[in-house]
Formats: C-alpha cells, sequence, structure tokens
C-alpha cells in the first residue's frame, strides 16, 4: 500500500516491501510540483549485535554473530571465525578448510533455493497477478511440476546439510581454528548420492529461469541499467566464497583492479544517513558498488566447473557482458546453484585422509579482518581483540551495505522516470518492490 506522510503531500510511504528479509519500506520524495525527487529503500531495525559482542569472551563471538541472520547466520559465523584466526595467527588444518569450504558451497546452494522460491519465482512465474495470488501457494495452483522439482533441489542440499552438520539452522560445526569433527565416510557418500540425484531437475529449474527471465525483461523491464563497478572475493582471477584478494570492475568496461583484502578494509568509509538504520559503505573511488551473484557471474567461473561456464558463457552471449539488468539477477542466481552444485562435487571427491579438525587457539591483543561470499554479497567482519581475550571491538559490514547506494540510484532512475504525481499506481509500486528484491536486500544483516 501506499501512504502519504504529513510534509505538503510531497513524500509518499511505501511499506511494507514484503519478500525481503527483514523491515523495510520505500520512501519516495516530490518537488513541490510533484516531479519525483528521489525513492530511497530504508532499513526499519536497529539489532545491536556490535555492541552485545564488547566484553564477550572471544571464542563466543563466532556463536553470537551466527544469529544475526537465520539464512546469512553459517556465513556471519565462518567470518567471525577466520577473523579470530587471522588476529592469532592459527594455523587451520586442511581437512578442516576442506570440509569448510564444502559446507558454504552447499549452504549458498540451499540459501538461492529458498529465496528463489519463496521470495523471487511469485514476480517472475506470476507478474500480472493480484498480490493475493501472487505468492508460492499461488504458484502451486497452476504450476505443481514447477514447485515439486525446486522442491525437489531444495531437499537435496537440506537432506545434505543435515548429514553433515545436524542443526539445519545455525549449526555449531564451524569454530575457531577449524571445525568440531571431519565427518565420516558413510555421511559423505550419502551426500554424493544425493547431489547426483538432483542432477536433471536442477537442469529443469535453469531452463525455467531462463525462459521466465526473457519473458519478464520484455514486461517489466526497469530499463534503468546498472553502472558503477562490481565487486567479488576472487581466488585466481575468479569469484571465490573464501578467496585471497577482492577484484573490481566497472560495469562501463575496463581493466579489473585487484585489491587485498586489507587494503578493501582500510578503504572503506561508512557514510550513516538520517532516514535508515542501514549505514552506506563506500570503496575508495568505486562507486556506487554492486556485490552478490550477479557481480560474481559478471566476474566469470573458472573452468573447474564447466557445466556453470557453459551456462554463463551462454548468458552474456544473449544478454551482454557486463550483466547490468536487475532482472538478470534471478539467472546469476540459478548460475550459482550450478556452480555450487559442481564445486560440492569436486570436494566430495578430494575428501582428506587426515581428519585433523582443529588446531588450538593461543589468544592476545590483536586485531584481525576477514571478509566472505556469503549468497548475497561480501561480507565483512572486523574483531579487535582485547588483553584479556575478550572482545574489544567488533565491526560487520554487510552486502546491503556496500549495494545501498546503487540500489537506491536505481530506485531513483526508476521512479524518475515512471512516476509522475504522488498518486502512484499499483502496477509502479510492484515494479519498485521487484527493483529492491533484485538486489537481495538482508535488513537483518544490514543493520546487524
Amino acid at each position: 500500500m501506499t501512504e502519504s506522510v504529513d510534509l505538503g503531500g510531497h513524500k509518499v510511504r511505501i511499506f511494507p516491501v514484503t519478500r525481503i528479509q527483514g523491515r523495510a519500506d520505500i520512501e519516495v520524495l516530490f518537488t513541490p510540483d510533484q516531479k519525483v525527487i528521489e525513492a530511497r529503500f530504508r532499513g526499519l531495525e536497529f539489532r545491536g549485535f556490535e555492541d552485545m559482542l564488547s566484553g564477550v569472551p572471544v571464542m563466543r563471538a563466532p556463536s553470537v554473530v551466527s544469529r544475526v541472520c537465520g539464512s546469512c547466520g553459517p556465513f556471519h559465523q565462518l567470518a567471525s571465525c577466520i577473523a579470530i584466526e587471522n588476529a592469532t595467527g592459527c594455523e587451520v588444518p586442511d581437512a578442516a578448510l576442506w570440509f569448510r569450504e564444502l559446507l558454504t558451497w552447499l549452504w549458498l546452494a540451499f540459501d538461492h533455493l529458498l529465496r528463489a522460491t519463496y521470495m523471487v519465482l511469485p514476480d517472475f512465474a506470476l507478474p500480472m497477478s493480484d498480490v493475493g495470488v501472487r505468492n508460492v501457494a499461488g504458484i502451486y495452483m497452476v504450476e505443481q511440476e514447477t514447485i515439486g522439482r525446486l522442491t525437489a533441489v531444495q531437499s537435496a542440499f537440506a537432506d545434505s546439510l543435515a548429514l553433515l552438520t545436524g542443526l539445519p539452522i545455525h549449526p555449531s560445526v564451524v569454530v575457531p581454528g577449524g571445525v568440531s569433527y571431519i565427518p565420516d565416510w558413510s555421511s559423505l557418500a550419502k551426500v554424493g548420492d544425493l547431489m547426483e540425484g538432483c542432477e536433471h531437475d536442477l537442469r529443469e529449474v535453469l531452463r525455467l529461469v531462463e525462459m521466465l527471465t526473457r519473458r519478464n525483461t520484455q514486461m517489466i523491464d526497469t530499463l534503468t541499467p546498472l553502472n558503477g563497478f562490481y565487486m567479488s572475493s576472487a581466488m585466481h582471477e575468479h569469484p571465490a566464497l573464501m578467496g585471497d584478494c577482492m577484484i573490481v570492475t566497472p560495469f562501463k568496461g575496463g581493466e579489473p583492479r585487484f585489491i587485498g583484502q586489507d587494503e578493501l578494509y582500510e578503504s572503506m568509509e561508512e557514510n550513516p544517513v538520517a532516514w535508515s538504520y542501514v549505514k552506506p559503505v563506500t570503496v575508495g573511488d568505486f562507486t556506487p558498488l554492486l556485490v552478490g551473484p550477479l557481480a560474481r557471474v559478471n566476474v566469470g567461473f573458472d573452468t573447474d566447473t564447466p557445466w556453470a561456464e557453459l551456462e554463463a558463457t551462454r548468458t552474456h552471449e544473449h544478454w551482454g557482458h557486463p550483466l547490468d539488468r536487475d532482472l538478470l539477477f534471478f539467472s546469476a542466481m540459478a548460475l550459482e546453484v550450478i556452480w555450487a552444485w559442481e564445486k560440492a562435487r569436486l570436494l566430495l571427491d578430494q575428501r582428506p585422509r587426515v581428519k585433523e579438525p582443529c588446531t588450538d587457539i593461543d589468544f592476545k591483543e590483536a586485531e584481525g579482518v576477514a571478509i566472505v561470499e556469503s549468497p548475497r554479497g561480501s561480507l565483512v567482519h572486523h574483531l579487535q581483540i582485547g588483553s584479556d581475550g575478550e572482545v574489544a571491538g567488533y565491526r560487520i559490514v554487510s552486502p546491503l551495505q556496500f549495494n545501498y547506494d546503487l540500489l537506491n540510484q536505481h530506485l531513483s532512475g526508476f521512479a524518475q522516470r515512471s512516476i509522475s504525481g504522488v498518486e502512484i499506481g499499483e502496477v509502479a509500486v510492484q515494479t519498485l518492490q521487484l527493483a529492491v528484491r533484485s538486489f537481495g536486500p538482508c535488513v537483518s544483516c544490514g543493520t546487524h
């Protein structure tokens, strides 16, 4: 719905923004003659996790930050562990690194599949339907086979995670220094069978996403290409969930720039705004910035995942390179599920024989930075350890904070072109919300 605020009729609030994580609205500001000045996405909640961590024993920090978000929690936990390890100089055993990487790919795919089913598919499958029908229940009534295939692939990843971690939500397996255990051979074999068994459904899901993306870009394209820069963590010049540097490339073309993670952190600047709990973050001159699936797909997959590389090449041949249209985020998510599926299968074939799970940590007064790729993009944790082994300072920077300036520029461009007058039509309201969803905002992470 839209709601006018008592400012002479020159501000309209669209609340709530649905099918995102967290509580938010869109605010459209007008001149006195009812022309759009800007549109902005506002996070409406404050969490306070950084303050809560002050004085907490360092070993407890990963468990606390895992509660920042239900779906992104494992990536916060992992980033916190890596920050501790970087601060203390801890060497994580190879078997633990292998298990962590396997879990991150499974978590990435599972999160994308859940988001695609419940938050994205309604817009793409039923774009012109009433809001009461445009949901997963409405899709099930007309497309049971589609939901069945998605659910089958979801179940394969969910069952795999259950086999390997026990708890599907907030698993405690990732700990500072490594992991709490290495799974046995029979569990890993069952995961391999689950991955192999969902391949056919995964291929059908990809074809469905391709069809829906082509149809919807013709129907509801915002005609506002993304600009600025896209960024991803990278290893050997390709995106990696746990890379050793960052790669930043302009949308308009040009040579990519590689930045060390410490250099990136030092160049980050928080720019609070009075109208939102989300604090935008800029990185040097790279503004506006995009992180997340679309950015990673633009960087390009490596040759060790040939199916994902082939499908990404086909996508770029059709839509161009880089992908700079908001509705292409659905294709990017599907490509990343394939990427994760191939990576998981590769890692299952590389099971280490040595099973040392964890290394002891000697705490000292220090600080460490960790940057990992979460489903929604680059996630930064910075930890300061006091002389007493407790948290002296903690900072989290989420994907939404990196994307915030570009998201609001994108919303403003669409609103200025398509809205005339404070009486905003239902089609414009829904298109603004869809534009927000294309950035995959997690307000819980963004306001932590």
